[in-house]
């Protein structure tokens, strides 16, 4: 399937996504303003560091060698049996770990006891959030495009279903709690999708566990650990920041822009994991990957160059369909966070390269660095610039790491 394929069926459940992701945040607004929107990217940070565990952290090693093993039906089959199994252990271990600290995970994100139920709730349904992630991660890796579109716009309709439903019942807890019971109808939902997938099976069996592959899966653990773990924590540290230095409703301003980024530019991320890292992994020549690179680079930039002018210009009006009135001092923050969202995909068409390939140790220290570095400059922009200076510092955090990108992938570039 190639990228123009790929980008129209992805565009299908991005679309829905990103409706869903409107509605959340919506609600969010209306009910607790921008203080609320602050509270709620704490919880949402907090949990992605454990669904990261939950997931033994293996689901982009699923999908490479998934993709590798394309011609080797049997080495595929040990790969899904051998990720399920150690992600069912991982799951329920973890899940076990968020009921035993529920309280103290409260008292961390909102400053209070009484939402320590909400945290025991996502640990029992951890391992079905974690089994989906895994589900999406095997039908990106066999190239089921169609099945995984039909799963994630699933996803997404019964996100908006569930969270408007608890949150007129239940107010914020509600929407806190909405996407666990959207995880177990899910569940049901990839179940039966497999079901009509000939040839390989996803239930654990002890034949195709395979210790060989499992340490294949787990080298991509401590990549997609550092990956996936240091955005949250960064995060938190920013918001916390800000916070304390600013003040609770200037962080709901920096949550609601860094959350208007992540959904503009979700269909750019989305085909860039659906598409991309599968493709460059099952490359073996290096003009092949140079012709695919520039080949994401002529498609990808001007398409994010033009969504970025066009959020800039219509960001007035955008801040009150996504959100009220009280969020208008955040328009601000448009421009430059919207040039370091180009660099962000600039450099990301070559850091996918560092995980298709497993380059593990520059990986590692290229994610480290620039975390520190845009915590730093965040910090440093703050303090003479104010709430503006985040977005300044998002920018130029994100212009370095594409200089050190294509430094460090120029054998493939010339």
């Amino acid at each position: 399937m190639n990228l123009i394929k790929t980008s129209f069926y992805t565009s299908i459940s991005t679309a829905i996504t990103f409706l869903s992701g409107f509605i959340l945040i919506k609600v969010i607004a209306i009910k607790i303003g921008p203080a609320g929107v602050a509270q709620l990217g704490q919880f949402q940070n907090t949990t992605a560091l454990f669904t990261l565990a939950g997931t033994a952290s293996i689901t982009v090693g699923v999908t490479k060698y998934l993709a590798q093993f394309k011609e080797d039906v049997y080495k595929r089959q040990q790969v899904i049996t051998t990720a399920i199994t150690t992600v069912i252990i991982s799951s329920l271990f973890t899940g076990i770990i968020v009921i035993i600290l529920s309280r103290f995970l409260s008292i961390k994100a909102f400053h209070s006891p009484d939402y320590w139920k909400v945290y025991v709730l996502f640990g029992s349904f951890l391992i079905l959030i974690s089994l989906n992630l895994l589900s999406s991660s095997i039908l990106n890796g066999i190239k089921e495009i169609k099945k995984l579109t039909i799963v994630n716009t699933s996803g997404a309709l019964l996100g908006i279903i569930f969270t408007v439903s608890f949150a007129n019942i239940l107010g914020v807890t509600g929407v806190l709690i909405a996407a666990n019971f959207t995880a177990l109808t899910l569940f049901v939902i990839n179940l039966i999708v497999f079901q009509r997938i000939h040839g390989l099976s996803i239930y654990p069996s002890l034949k195709h566990f395979n210790k060989p592959i499992l340490l294949l899966l787990l080298s991509y653990t401590l990549m997609n650990v550092v990956s996936g773990a240091l955005s949250p924590v960064s995060q938190l540290f920013v918001r916390d920041y800000i916070i304390k230095h600013l003040s609770i409703t200037q962080a709901g301003y920096w949550q609601a822009m860094t959350r208007i980024s992540d959904y503009y530019l979700l269909f750019i991320t989305t085909i860039l994991g659906v598409y991309y890292l599968p493709t460059l992994s099952s490359l073996k020549e290096n003009h092949e990957i140079k012709k695919e690179i520039i080949r994401g680079y002529k498609i990808v930039l001007p398409i994010v160059g033009c969504l970025a002018i066009g959020m800039f210009l219509c960001r007035a009006i955008i801040i009150k369909l996504v959100f009220t009135d009280s969020f208008t001092p955040m328009k601000e923050l448009f421009l430059f966070q919207l040039l370091g969202d180009f660099f962000k995909i600039g450099s990301w068409l070559l850091a996918y390269l560092m995980l298709a390939k497993a380059m593990i140790k520059t990986f590692i220290i290229t994610e480290v660095v620039f975390t520190i570095s845009l915590i730093i400059f965040t910090r440093l922009f703050l303090n003479n610039f104010g709430l503006i200076g985040s977005s300044y510092a998002f920018a130029l955090n994100y212009l370095l790491y594409w200089i050190m990108m294509i430094m460090v992938m120029r054998k493939y570039l010339f």
